[in-house]
């Protein structure tokens, strides 16, 4: 797999150096601008039932996320304070976060393909308590991220 089909992990959070590392992919029958719009438009990001959500926009323009952007994103157990730190519109974004101790870095990949678009969602979480609570949390941010892709891909089609 080249490179642009690859997260560009800092070293800090490389999958290698964290305690928790989730993946999820999913080809979406759309094309790959449509779905980069709902992931960037943030305050839009859909309400699912059994899956509390919320996105506030502290810095940055306050309808979608753009490198620099800062925001809090609160999950149903967690509460992270996220920069986003890359950005190449239509392809890639990612965003670094933090909550108590625990550091994490969540990326997004956009490739257009024969059946739509693949997207691509890796996350990574190191420090505070990760290294004991590996097991369960990886299978709850696995299935918040499928979750997600799917919930992504119905409001698509």
């Amino acid at each position: 797999m080249s490179d642009v089909h690859r997260i560009q992990w800092p070293d800090y959070f490389h999958p290698k150096n964290a305690q928790i590392h989730v993946q999820n992919d999913i080809i979406i029958p759309a094309e790959c601008g449509k779905i980069w719009q709902c992931i960037v438009r943030a305050p839009c990001w859909p309400h699912w039932p059994h899956r509390r959500t919320a996105i506030q926009i502290i810095r940055g323009n306050s309808q979608e996320l753009q490198k620099g952007t800062v925001f809090n994103w609160i999950t149903k157990t967690k509460q992270f304070n996220c920069t986003v730190v890359e950005y190449t519109p239509f392809e890639r974004i990612a965003w670094r976060g933090k909550t108590g101790d625990v550091d994490m870095y969540h990326a997004w990949l956009l490739s257009p393909c024969s059946k739509g678009c693949r997207v691509l969602t890796e996350s990574t979480q190191r420090g505070g308590m990760t290294w004991l609570t590996k097991r369960f949390v990886s299978k709850q941010v696995n299935a918040y991220h499928q979750h997600w892709l799917e919930t992504l891909n119905k409001q698509l089609n």
